[in-house]
């Protein structure tokens, strides 16, 4: 009877959050509330505690607004502790993003500041506030019994998603899944910052677990070995350019008539010789462009919650470097960012390079003229390659296509002076189109020294970039035009792939290319060579395409995340 009454009360206040989401958030907000104003009926200061609860939500609230249009999330609080990523470019962008909706959430800490001083000035009585623990108690129990029956009636109208009420709890609270934004959708501020805390502590890799990877491993991972997909080439030297924000949208893209990227569309067309795909879709998560590095050189995805590059470089990792390294490749990697910047001192070691060249060797350059960082760094790479005669393997990082996009480009051409797509999409382009072109004169260097023919080239976007929040300011080929881009140039057969497909899966291509099958560790992609990818999952819950892969796709992510936490990668060297 009791069970009866307390299911159909829940249903009558409840029963509809599933469906109605502001009341949902309703209820969300107000959990949080009563728990953040908690130590209000302990503290003796409440009116200062109160204010620094107002000023903490506040610029957490406009960190979340900078952040979220250039990494669809909510920045993780794992990451406002990452004070190795302040830098010249991190400072750039964060004041390029600042807009009149981030500064209006100042505004109201603002004045209410203002109030409190003013009320401080004038009340010239003080009475020590008493303590009223059973309410601070109350407090901390009313958020506990919200978030119950807020749960609770989400599995009542829900229940086919659940095996039964633990389940529900379980599902919802103890595991991250896809965007932290998701988390706190449903879960609500407070709660997202609990799992934060609970997840930030270490507490390594339970045999279930273990079990769970070897298992998928085993059963879904690519055993092949042969290299009959080689190119033809004998040793070649791999050139592996990772552009910075290049979307798909930006090639073959036209304004006023000109090409915006005439280098880029011509490898593009080559499809007899190139390997071709205008529609990888970005799984960079927390750790960006680190993210997309690491995809590449490990076959390894990304975590949900934490940086690979700034807390596990000291992972055992397989990797491209360490595969070539094994059949006497040189290494190097040139990059004109810091070396804290996502740690790419640490990682590029992680990774086998023997050589780092990064903004204390190119740094007087880099100062001369920032904005002619992809110049500075193709002729580090093209200075390298004719004086270290292969086989090399050379890992370019680009940089002029990084954001902001809210100033004037130092290079105007006449795509500034055309009135197509917004001011930022065409600072976008300028920048594309800067980088198009000194990708051509690289690759005319390689040409005239005789390297571009015993060489396999690849070029492969780090992440894509919204550039403007604004559909209708900007050109889209599919989806919300944040596609990415791979071409590899120089392989034995050229393919068109449609796809959707995942980053991860050009480490699994270039294995494939280079000849490199005998190495152990295939990764969690599959070959654009054998197989007819169609889909690619961008965490365990959201998927683009549809294939039989699809399911193996997303559940990779979770064997990934143990794969990194274990330091257990089959092959690592």
């Amino acid at each position: 009877m009791l069970s009866t009454v307390s299911t159909t009360v829940t249903r009558t206040i409840f029963g509809s959050l599933s469906k109605q989401p502001l009341t949902k958030f309703f209820f969300n907000h107000l959990a949080d509330a009563i728990l953040l104003l908690a130590p209000c009926w302990i503290l003796k200061w409440k009116r200062t505690y109160t204010l620094i609860i107002v000023w903490i939500v506040a610029l957490w609230s406009f960190a979340q607004i900078l952040y979220y249009p250039t990494y669809r999330d909510v920045m993780p609080f794992s990451s406002f502790l990452l004070f190795e990523n302040v830098s010249s470019t991190l400072i750039k962008s964060i004041i390029g993003a600042i807009s009149k909706k981030a500064l209006f959430m100042l505004i109201m800490p603002l004045l209410l500041h203002a109030y409190h001083l003013w009320m401080r000035r004038n009340d010239n009585t003080f009475t020590k506030p008493k303590r009223h623990w059973w309410a601070f108690v109350a407090s901390i129990g009313a958020f506990v019994v919200l978030r119950f029956l807020i749960t609770t009636s989400i599995y009542l109208t829900n229940r086919h998603n659940y095996d039964n009420l633990p389940d529900a709890f379980s599902t919802r609270y103890t595991n991250l899944s896809g965007r932290h934004l998701n988390y706190i959708l449903h879960n609500g501020v407070m709660s997202y910052a609990i799992y934060s805390l609970v997840t930030s502590i270490d507490t390594g890799v339970s045999d279930e677990e273990q079990q769970m990877a070897d298992n998928f491993i085993k059963n879904s991972c690519p055993l092949y070995t042969d290299n009959n997909y080689a190119t033809t080439i004998e040793k070649p030297n791999l050139i592996f350019i990772m552009v910075e924000s290049l979307n798909a949208w930006a090639i073959n893209l036209n304004i006023d008539g000109k090409p915006v990227t005439p280098t880029l569309n011509k490898l593009a067309a080559d499809t007899a010789s190139n390997i071709v795909c205008l529609n990888v879709i970005s799984q960079a998560k927390n750790g960006r462009s680190s993210d997309g590095k690491f995809m590449y050189q490990t076959g390894l995805l990304p975590m949900l919650n934490k940086s690979v590059a700034m807390e596990y470089s000291d992972r055992n990792f397989p990797s491209l470097v360490k595969a070539l390294k094994q059949r006497g490749y040189k290494a190097v990697e040139i990059c004109g960012d810091e070396p804290s910047l996502w740690n790419v001192e640490g990682m590029s070691a992680a990774y086998g390079f023997d050589t780092l060249f990064h903004n204390p060797e190119l740094k007087t350059q880099l100062e001369a003229e920032d904005y002619r960082f992809d110049k500075v760094v193709m002729d580090c790479a093209n200075n390298y390659m004719k004086t270290n005669k292969g086989p090399v393997i050379a890992q370019l990082f680009t940089g002029v296509m990084h954001s902001p996009y809210n100033y004037e480009w130092e290079l105007p051409t006449w795509i500034s002076e055309s009135r197509e797509y917004t001011l930022s999409v065409r600072n976008y382009l300028e920048k594309t189109h800067f980088f198009d072109t000194q990708l051509g004169n690289f690759l005319e260097n390689l040409k005239q020294s005789g390297i571009y023919e015993n060489s396999v080239i690849v070029v492969a976007s780090d992440h894509s970039e919204a550039v403007d929040d604004d559909p209708r300011g900007r050109p889209s080929l599919s989806r919300d035009g944040l596609d990415c881009v791979l071409i590899v140039i120089n392989a034995k057969t050229g393919k068109a792939i449609k796809g959707p497909v995942g980053q991860i899966d050009v480490y699994p291509t270039i294995l494939d290319v280079m000849g490199l099958n005998n190495y152990g560790w295939k990764g969690f992609g599959r070959s654009l060579l054998r197989y007819d990818v169609s889909s690619v999952a961008i965490d365990p819950d959201e998927a683009f395409g549809t294939s039989s892969l699809l399911p193996l796709q997303q559940e990779a992510w979770k064997v990934s995340d143990i794969l990194i936490r274990a330091n257990k990668v089959p092959g690592a060297q």
